[in-house]
């Protein structure tokens, strides 16, 4: 009985901070659903729609260049036609018969096409919570304006100066208190999303390099089928010995 009784307080209370934190809480509110939604989008984005092992995907696009198979190469990379590295290994390997320059440019291009599309909407994040904590600042001074208003005056509007200086004290700590709920973890979203981000870039990076120096290595005539061998057996050996997976 206790237990229900002090779950409905709190509901009070909750509903009591946005009646009396002022119309300051309905535009924190608006930020941390525009917050939610975005972080929300890119997160979905950055772990499921973009997100590749790099590692495994240019180890089958090596087994197959190492063989001279460049059409299973490509088809390894279009297959997954979300996924930024992916679309930017298969530019560079739709390129191979290109100069070692035209098979670079081919790569940066569509590196400069994705990473853009990588890092769209996580700088909102920021902004955003800086601007709740500033609409908190604000609902302070407003709520303190009131407070004090109400201190040296006389009783308005039917209203006793006890239940103005409340009623600011009130505006000014609600506001605050919201503000700071959705600024922090805003800011904590947007620093793991950015992390995020640059790692997919970093990736795209490394293996496009590592992609341009193995193509310039077949161009000079060097022979990868000894790497071949080795990609083609190593899913064997895994089987062979399940400990050392």
């Amino acid at each position: 009985m206790q237990q229900a009784q002090a779950i409905n307080l709190h509901s009070i209370d909750i509903i009591q901070m946005f009646r009396e934190g002022g119309p300051f809480m309905i535009f924190v509110l608006v930020i941390s659903v525009v917050a939610s939604v975005i972080a929300i989008e890119r997160f979905l984005a950055l772990r499921i729609r973009f997100a590749i092992d790099g590692r495994r995907l240019f180890n089958e696009v090596k087994k197959y260049l190492a063989v001279n198979d460049h059409k299973r190469a490509l088809d390894v990379c279009r297959q997954y036609p979300l996924v930024p590295l992916a679309q930017v290994l298969g530019a560079g390997i739709a390129n191979m018969k290109q100069s070692i320059e035209e098979v670079d440019v081919a790569m940066e291009s569509e590196a400069l096409y994705y990473i853009p599309k990588i890092n769209q909407r996580i700088s909102f994040l920021p902004s955003l919570a800086n601007t709740a904590t500033l609409i908190g600042l604000l609902g302070t001074i407003t709520g303190l304006i009131v407070a004090f208003s109400g201190s040296g005056g006389q009783a308005l509007g039917g209203y006793t100066k006890e239940q103005i200086m409340a009623h600011g004290i009130s505006i000014a700590m609600y506001t605050t208190a919201f503000a700071l709920m959705v600024a922090i973890p805003t800011v904590l979203m947007g620093m793991y999303l950015s992390s995020r981000a640059n790692q997919l870039v970093d990736d795209i990076d490394h293996y496009s390099s590592s992609l341009k120096h193995l193509i310039q290595r077949m161009k000079s005539g060097q022979t990868l089928d000894s790497e071949a061998r080795e990609e083609l057996k190593a899913p064997h050996a895994a089987k062979a010995n399940p400990a050392a997976v």
